[in-house]
């Protein structure tokens, strides 16, 4: 990947805190829509430390990240479905939805 396609990302976690599942790039940007940058957590596990389910957690962090230039722009580096490198243990329809 030469200088100017690389993701700002690439520096934080890319596997879970808590069970260690691998963080996809719009995973790291929902944890830094929160905040998190030390340590950063699936859905799984947000969901558990929120009470909420998964998928809830997935659809109200990227109405966030969506709202935000900065987080934008990391998120749009998968531009499609077949970017997703978790398209069975994830929520792609979800996360690649308009809206």
């Amino acid at each position: 990947m030469d200088e100017q396609n690389k993701s700002a990302l690439e520096e934080l976690p890319s596997f879970c805190s808590n069970c260690k599942q691998a963080l996809c790039l719009r995973k790291q940007v929902m944890n830094l829509s929160l905040g998190n940058t030390d340590e950063m957590f699936c859905l799984q596990c947000l969901g558990e430390e929120n009470g909420k389910e998964p998928v809830d957690v997935l659809l109200n962090l990227k109405g966030y990240a969506l709202k935000r230039d900065c987080f934008l722009k990391e998120w749009r580096r998968y531009s499609t479905v077949a970017d997703c490198p978790d398209r069975e243990g994830c929520f792609p329809a979800q996360c690649f939805s308009d809206g």
